[in-house]
């Protein structure tokens, strides 16, 4: 039971008399007002009224305790009312975590749009390709590529993000083709070391699911890294579409065995399991279920 409810009813039952005074100005009944006494009493380890059939007096022990009631129900009724004062306006500093290649890419212009709605709201951007602990580093909302491991944090499924496997014309320039997943064993392959497994790569086409275990000079940690690796002629990769579909429509970049499928991550927004979400994060949200339709090459 709330300790607050269980105050609120001692100093109504102390300044009104008896406790259906006190039930009838909270809007309970009385033995409920009877049960948050005694659990005050037991709380403190002391009797706090002197109870006859007809008149309700406090004891030393709860005469002294009242006024440190009030101050404590004061408190409380201020702070309540300041977050509902700002409660219809989201303030304060929103820490958000995003894809360093991904977020780059495609959020600067929700940040822009938030930053100029909410006025109130100081961002705090966190671009990382790594899985960041929300609640240790105080993050209250993040985005992540990619299957989503058990936890306790809540996901809103956003959209997904294709993914391409390419390389240069100039790096293919004396090298066979690869016509089939096995066929990458040949190759140079550029890893991105983030994904599990990230050294087997996994096709689907329709004679089912083909397991490319993969090797080569290069192991990233960042999308950007690897687009640029590829860009040097180090080899073959895997990159998501705002690294590869440019580079595919341009000719700088060739899409390899295109008979055979990717599977696409998905993209989430994550936060802590909380029962208050607050406004500014809220909001913030919400843009990004509105302008998640953006999140992919056109």
């Amino acid at each position: 039971m709330d300790r607050i409810d269980c105050l609120r009813a001692f100093v109504r039952s102390l300044e009104g008399g008896s406790f259906s005074v006190a039930a009838n100005e909270l809007g309970i009944g009385q033995p409920a007002v009877s049960k948050r006494i005694a659990l005050l009493e037991s709380e403190f380890g002391t009797q706090l009224f002197f109870r006859t059939t007809r008149k309700l007096k406090p004891t030393p022990e709860g005469h002294r305790i009242y006024d440190l009631a009030r101050q404590i129900l004061g408190s409380f009724d201020l702070a309540r009312a300041n977050v509902e004062e700002n409660s219809l306006r989201p303030s304060g500093t929103l820490r958000v975590s995003l894809p360093s290649s991904f977020g780059r890419r495609y959020l600067m212009p929700v940040i822009a749009e938030y930053v100029r709605t909410y006025q109130g709201v100081r961002l705090d951007i966190r671009f990382s390709e790594r899985f960041v602990n929300l609640v240790e580093e105080g993050i209250e909302l993040a985005l992540r590529i990619g299957q989503l491991e058990s936890s306790t944090l809540v996901a809103r499924r956003l959209g997904t993000v294709r993914r391409y496997l390419v390389a240069t014309p100039t790096y293919l320039r004396g090298r066979s083709v690869p016509r089939a997943p096995e066929d990458l064993n040949a190759h140079q392959c550029i890893v991105y070391s983030r994904l599990p497994a990230a050294n087997d790569w996994i096709f689907e086409s329709e004679h089912g699911r083909h397991v490319a275990s993969i090797g080569g000079p290069l192991l990233v940690d960042d999308a950007d890294a690897m687009e640029q690796a590829v860009m040097h002629h180090l080899g073959i990769a895997i990159l998501p579409e705002w690294s590869a579909v440019a580079g595919i429509r341009n000719g700088q970049l060739q899409n390899l065995l295109p008979d055979f499928s990717i599977a696409a991550l998905p993209l989430h927004a994550i936060y802590p399991e909380t029962h208050w979400m607050s406004l500014r994060a809220r909001s913030f949200l919400d843009l990004l279920i509105k302008r998640a339709g953006q999140f992919s090459v056109p």
